[in-house]
C-alpha cells in the first residue's frame, strides 16, 4: 500500500473495489430517477393515442354490434346481425373487389416507377441526383389537390392534354366514364403521387449496395442493364418487398381520390370499401352498419400490418 507522500502512488485492489462499488451504488441510485422520468415523458403520448386512436376504435367496434340509425327508431337490438349481413350484401363484395383492384394495381406501378426512377438516380444517370427534390414534389401535394389535379386532365372540356390531341384529330377516350377507366384513372392519380414514397426507400436500399459488384460486373463485360437485373434487383428483394406492403396498406385509403374524381361512379364501379363505410353512415344514415364495415376494413389492415412486422423480423434477423 503506497502513501500520499510517494509520488509512485498507486490504489491497491482493495480501494478499487470500494470506489467502484461507490460509483455503482450511486448509479443504480439515479437510475430509477431517470426511469420515472421517461415514464413520466410518455404520459402526454399515451393520453393522445387512447382520446383520438383507442377511443374512437372502441366506440366504433361498440356501434357494429348494436343497430342504430341515425334517421329510424332504435331497436336496441345488440348481436352480430351487421356482420352476418355483410357476407350477403353484394355492394360489399363488390366494394372489396374494387379495394383490391386499386391496391394491387396501385402497389405494381407504384413500385415499378419508384424503382425504375431511384435506380436512373442513383446509378444509371448519376447527374440526375440534383434532381431528386423535383421527384419527390408530388409526395407532398394533399390528396385533395392531387384529385382535383387529375380530374381537370381526365376532364375532356378542361384537359390540356385532350387539347393537344385534337390539334391533331387524335380522339383521347374519356377515362371517367368507364368502369376500367375510372380504376385506371384513380391508379395513375394514386402511382403519381405516392411514387416518392417507393423512391426514396429504394435510393436509401441502393446506397447500401456497393458499387464494388458494379465494377466488378462492368470489368466483365455486363451492360447497366445486366447489372441490374442479375446484381441489383435481387439484392433489392428485401425493401421491394417490405415497401411493397407499406404501399398495400397505404392504397387501402382511396377515399379523397375517389370522392372528388368519381364520386363512387360510373354506377358503382369504383365504390371501395371505405367509400362504401361512408355511404351506409353518411348517406343511409345507417351509423351501425357503416361501422360493421369499417370494422372489417381495420381487421383486414390489422392482418396485413401484422405480415409486415413480422416480415420486418424475418429480413432484419436474415
Amino acid at each position: 500500500m503506497g502513501f500520499p507522500g510517494n509520488t509512485n502512488y498507486s490504489p491497491d485492489a482493495g480501494e478499487t473495489t470500494f470506489t467502484m462499488d461507490a460509483e455503482m451504488k450511486q448509479v443504480s441510485g439515479v437510475q430509477p430517477i431517470f426511469q420515472k422520468t421517461f415514464a413520466r415523458m410518455l404520459y402526454p403520448a399515451v393520453f393522445a393515442v387512447g382520446l383520438f386512436a383507442v377511443l374512437p376504435l372502441v366506440g366504433m367496434l361498440a356501434l357494429s354490434f348494436t343497430d342504430f340509425h341515425l334517421i329510424k327508431p332504435w331497436g336496441r337490438e345488440i348481436g352480430l346481425h351487421n356482420f352476418e349481413r355483410l357476407i350477403n350484401d353484394r355492394r360489399f363484395i363488390n366494394s372489396i373487389y374494387v379495394m383490391l383492384s386499386l391496391s394491387i394495381f396501385g402497389v405494381i406501378f407504384q413500385v415499378a416507377m419508384g424503382t425504375l426512377v431511384a435506380v436512373g438516380l442513383e446509378k444509371i444517370v448519376p447527374r440526375w441526383r440534383l434532381m431528386r427534390g423535383v421527384f419527390v414534389v408530388p409526395f407532398v401535394v394533399p390528396a385533395i389537390a392531387v384529385a382535383l389535379i387529375w380530374l381537370s386532365l381526365f376532364t375532356p372540356t378542361l384537359s390540356p392534354i385532350n387539347a393537344f390531341f385534337d390539334l391533331f384529330g387524335i380522339s383521347v377516350p374519356a377515362l371517367l366514364t368507364s368502369k376500367n377507366g375510372a380504376i385506371s384513372a384513380i391508379v395513375i392519380a394514386d402511382t403519381w403521387a405516392s411514387y416518392p414514397f417507393v423512391m426514396l426507400l429504394i435510393l436509401a436500399a441502393l446506397q447500401g449496395i456497393s458499387s464494388d459488384l458494379d465494377e466488378a460486373a462492368a470489368i466483365d463485360g455486363a451492360t447497366k442493364i445486366q447489372v441490374f437485373w442479375r446484381i441489383t434487383l435481387p439484392l433489392l428483394a428485401p425493401a421491394l418487398l417490405m415497401v411493397s406492403l407499406f404501399r398495400f396498406i397505404e392504397t387501402l385509403k382511396h377515399f379523397p381520390l375517389i370522392f372528388v374524381m368519381t364520386n363512387g361512379g360510373p354506377g358503382r364501379s369504383t365504390q371501395a370499401t371505405n367509400y362504401y363505410a361512408f355511404i351506409q353512415t353518411f348517406q343511409s344514415s345507417n351509423v351501425s352498419y357503416g361501422a360493421a364495415i369499417a370494422v372489417f376494413l381495420f381487421l383486414f389492415a390489422a392482418i396485413i400490418s401484422f405480415y409486415v412486422a413480422r416480415s420486418n423480423a424475418r429480413i432484419t434477423d436474415a
